[in-house]
């Protein structure tokens, strides 16, 4: 990866659609599922969904990619969980990072993840659900059990800061200094009086790409045995930087037109205008009739580079990385 001096980070923008779910529940009021809110400055909110509830999703599909995860090497004594800490072994050390409670060594997640956030205000619907104990072999009129779960239909802005320089690069703190685990294989680098151990490149590219690939293919959350979701990007946006910035994490703002979602271009723009200086390659993803407004959208960014479907974009980004 001989460009990942002058590319620090990718900055990934997104939207997902959800059509009646609730991702990530809050706490439970009586009979209530709550779903997670937040209250904006008007006193309305907006549901949303943590960053770690996304980490988990994107586990479990690099995981339904092929990749063997960290957890099950992790050795659990009461409530303290020691992690391997073998991270050219687990892609998910590398990538998310960990804490190892008892010997002072700590990954932070070269791969930082936003909560996804819903861009239209809660409306307060609720799903009844019951159980009746007659299903139990007894009477009927034994009842049963009513709940409810708030849910919410709705489009969600999520976002992901992937630090090219530290990705599939391990710093002596974070692995310990002794540590007779560490592949002689692998490339060592001192920096500043530390010492780094490095991947090979076409390994830091493949995880890489299991990365996006794992975006793309990404659902889960709770209650998915009753409210399924697909969470694949419906729009998606991809920049490779010479700084490190979550350049759309503000820049994905909707409205809602005559029963059509549409995308507001102008936040977008100014935050791509605002990088020119520092974006090295852009790419837009854009699935067909997502948005009411697709050809403003497309019209408008394609002078900022290919505006192509989700499922292209996300292969062009992968190319885009062999680049690296």
């Amino acid at each position: 990866m001989n460009n990942l001096q002058q590319s620090k980070a990718i900055a990934l923008g997104y939207l997902m659609k959800v059509s009646a779910g609730n991702i990530n529940a809050s706490h439970t009021e009586g009979n209530v599922m709550v779903a997670k809110k937040v209250t904006l400055p008007d006193g309305s909110s907006v549901p949303y969904f943590s960053g770690q509830a996304k980490r988990r999703m994107l586990r479990d599909r690099l995981e339904d990619l092929g990749f063997t995860l960290s957890e099950a090497s992790a050795l659990v004594s009461g409530q303290e969980v020691t992690p391997p800490v073998r991270p050219w072994e687990f892609v998910d050390e590398d990538l998310f990072g960990y804490l190892d409670p008892s010997g002072n060594r700590r990954r932070t997640s070269p791969v930082r993840v936003s909560a996804a956030v819903g861009l239209f205000s809660f409306q307060g619907d609720r799903d009844l659900g019951t159980r009746s104990f007659e299903r139990f072999g007894q009477d009927m009129a034994a009842g049963g059990n009513m709940f409810e779960t708030e849910l919410y239909a709705n489009m969600f802005k999520g976002n992901m800061l992937v630090e090219l320089d530290r990705a599939g690069i391990f710093s002596d703190q974070e692995v310990g200094k002794n540590n007779k685990e560490i592949p002689e294989a692998l490339e060592k680098i001192e920096r500043n009086g530390r010492l780094f151990y490095v991947l090979p490149g076409e390994e830091r590219q493949r995880r890489l790409q299991a990365l996006l690939d794992a975006l793309g293919l990404l659902w889960g959350g709770g209650r998915t045995a009753r409210m399924l979701s697909d969470l694949s990007p419906r729009f998606f946006v991809y920049a490779r930087l010479r700084v490190k910035h979550p350049v759309f994490l503000e820049a994905l703002q909707a409205r809602y037109l005559e029963g059509r979602y549409g995308l507001v271009p102008d936040p977008l723009r100014t935050a791509l205008d605002k990088f020119k200086d520092f974006r090295q390659a852009v790419i837009f993803g854009l699935e067909a009739g997502f948005l009411g407004n697709e050809e403003e959208i497309r019209a408008e960014l394609q002078n900022y580079g290919p505006v192509l479907s989700v499922h292209e974009a996300i292969a062009q980004a992968k190319e885009d990385i062999k680049k690296l």
